[in-house]
C-alpha cells in the first residue's frame, strides 16, 4: 500500500510538473514580447522546449536532400532549343552541411563556366544580429538565396529570413555584409544599376488597422519594405514599407479582406522593376508579388502610386515578370495554406494542393484584355510540377519556358507540350539538392 501511495505521489507530482511546464511554455511562446519579462527563466524555458526539435534535426535527413533515383546530373537534353547559345544558368546547391556553392554553367553546352565557393560558416556568424526576433539558433545551417552577378563577376545574395546581405568577389571573398534588418527572396537590378531586394525590419512600424499599444505586436509582425540599395556598398537608398504602400493607395480590403490578419500578412517575395517602357508602364515601376494575400500589384515609387492590381486566380503565387509589351506572367504555386488556430485542423499539413489545383500553373495576364491564359498548363501537369514554396519561371524569346522547381531540385525547359531540357545537381544516387532561386544569364 505505502508503495502505491509514493506511486501515486510520483505520477500526481509529474502529471502537475508537465501542466505547469506546459503552462509557462505556452505564456512565453504567445506572450507579445516573446517572453523578455521573464529574463534567464524565459532562455531556459526555451532551450528545453526546442531539444526535441534539435535531436530532430541532427538525426533527421537535411532539407535541402530531396529523394530523387531518376534525375541524371547536370544538363539533360531531350531537344535542343533555339536562341540560347549565349545564355547561361547562375544556380546555388548544397550538397553537405554548411556547403553551399554557385555555379554558372552554359545552357548550350552544359559545362561549368565558374565555380563560387564562399565560407559559408563564416558569413553565417558575421550576418547573426541578436536584434533579430526571428534569428534562427546561432551556428544554424542555413541557405543563401537568389545570388546576382555583377559584370566583375561578384556576387550578392541573401540568407532567406535572416540578417544577412552579402557581396563576395570572383574569388569567393568577401567584399560587403548587411546584418541591420531581415533580407529575404529576390535580389533584382533596375534600369540605373542599383538593387531592389526585399527587407524587413527588426521592429515593425505602427499602423491604424492594428491594436494602438504597437509593443504588442512590432516584434511579431512581418512589416515586409521594398528596399533599394547601391550593389558597389550595399547602402540602402531608399525602403517603403508595403502594407504603407497598399493603404496609401485605398486597399486596406486587401489587407483585412476577411476581418483578419495574420503576423506575416504580406509575405513579399519579388520585386520586379521596369527595364524599358511598355504600353501600361515606364521605366523604374516595379512589379511586387506578395504571396499570403494572392496578390500582385504595379507600383509607381515616384508617386508612390499602384496602377493596377489584381488578386488571384493564382493562389500564393511567385515570381511575377513583365512580358512584351503589355503582359505580366505569374508563377502560381496554387497550394492552399491552412492557418487555423483551432483544433483540430483541417488537414495536418499547413500548405496543400487539392483536386481542383493539383500542380503549379504559370499565368500570363494580358493588360489590353483584361483576360488570363494557362499556355503552359499541359507542360506542368505532364512533368508535376508541385514545388509547395518558392518556384520561379521565364519565357525565353522563341517562347519557350524555363521554371524553377525548387523544393524538388528541378530545372525544367520546355515549350506549351512537352519538356526539352533538364538540370539537376545529384548528391547521391538516392537524392538530387534542393534548388535556391537560379537565375537566366544572356551574355
Amino acid at each position: 500500500m505505502k508503495k502505491l501511495r509514493v506511486l501515486f505521489i510520483i505520477v500526481a507530482a509529474v502529471l502537475f510538473y508537465s501542466i505547469g511546464l506546459s503552462s509557462l511554455v505556452r505564456n512565453i511562446y504567445l506572450s507579445y514580447d516573446g517572453g523578455e519579462k521573464w529574463g534567464a527563466v524565459s532562455k531556459t524555458v526555451k532551450f528545453l522546449a526546442e531539444v526535441p526539435t534539435y535531436i530532430k534535426k541532427s538525426t533527421s535527413q537535411p532539407e535541402f536532400m530531396v529523394k530523387n533515383t531518376t534525375a541524371k546530373d547536370g544538363l539533360t537534353v531531350e531537344n535542343k532549343i533555339d536562341g540560347i547559345s549565349d545564355m547561361k544558368l547562375l544556380f546555388s546547391y548544397k550538397d553537405e552541411s554548411f556547403g553551399q556553392k554557385f555555379d554558372l554553367v552554359q545552357l548550350n553546352s552544359g559545362k561549368v563556366e565558374k565555380e563560387w565557393r564562399p565560407d559559408n560558416r563564416e558569413l553565417y556568424s558575421l550576418a547573426y544580429n541578436e536584434d533579430n526576433p526571428r534569428k534562427s539558433p546561432e551556428g544554424s545551417d542555413l541557405y543563401f538565396m537568389h545570388p546576382y552577378m555583377t559584370k566583375d563577376s561578384s556576387l550578392i545574395f541573401n540568407s532567406q529570413l535572416t540578417s544577412l546581405l552579402t557581396r563576395i568577389d570572383s574569388q569567393s571573398k568577401l567584399q560587403w555584409l548587411n546584418n541591420d534588418r531581415r533580407y529575404h527572396h529576390t535580389i533584382e537590378e533596375d534600369h540605373e544599376g542599383k538593387l531592389y531586394v526585399c527587407t524587413a525590419p527588426f521592429e515593425a512600424g505602427t499602423y491604424d488597422i492594428l491594436p494602438d499599444n504597437q509593443d504588442f505586436y512590432k516584434k511579431n509582425l512581418m512589416d515586409d519594405e521594398i528596399t533599394r540599395l547601391d550593389p558597389e556598398s550595399g547602402k540602402i537608398i531608399w525602403s517603403k514599407s508595403v502594407i504603407q504602400i497598399l493603404l496609401d493607395n485605398g486597399y486596406e480590403n486587401i489587407l483585412l479582406n476577411k476581418g483578419q490578419f495574420i503576423s506575416d500578412i504580406i509575405h513579399l517575395n519579388d520585386i520586379q522593376p521596369a527595364l524599358t517602357d511598355g504600353e501600361y508602364w515606364n521605366k523604374g515601376d516595379l512589379l511586387i508579388s506578395c504571396r499570403n494575400i494572392c496578390t500582385v500589384f504595379l507600383y509607381r515609387p515616384s508617386t508612390n502610386k499602384i496602377l493596377w492590381l489584381k488578386n488571384g486566380p493564382w493562389y500564393n503565387q511567385h515570381d511575377a515578370d513583365f512580358y512584351e509589351n503589355d503582359k505580366i506572367v505569374v508563377f502560381g504555386n496554387d497550394i492552399i495554406r491552412e492557418e487555423s488556430t483551432l483544433n483540430p485542423k483541417v488537414t495536418p499539413k499547413n500548405l496543400y494542393f487539392n483536386e481542383r489545383r493539383k500542380n503549379n500553373e504559370i499565368y500570363i495576364y494580358d493588360l489590353v484584355k483584361d483576360s488570363v491564359s494557362t499556355p503552359y498548363s499541359r507542360l506542368m501537369s505532364s512533368e508535376k510540377i508541385t514545388t509547395i514554396t518558392s518556384g520561379r519561371c521565364d519565357i525565353l524569346p522563341n517562347g519557350d519556358i524555363f521554371i524553377e522547381e525548387t523544393n524538388n531540385g528541378r530545372i525544367i525547359f520546355g515549350d506549351t507540350i512537352a519538356k526539352k531540357m533538364e538540370y539537376a545537381k545529384r548528391i547521391d544516387q538516392n537524392h538530387v539538392s534542393s534548388l535556391f532561386w537560379s537565375r537566366l544569364i544572356n551574355n
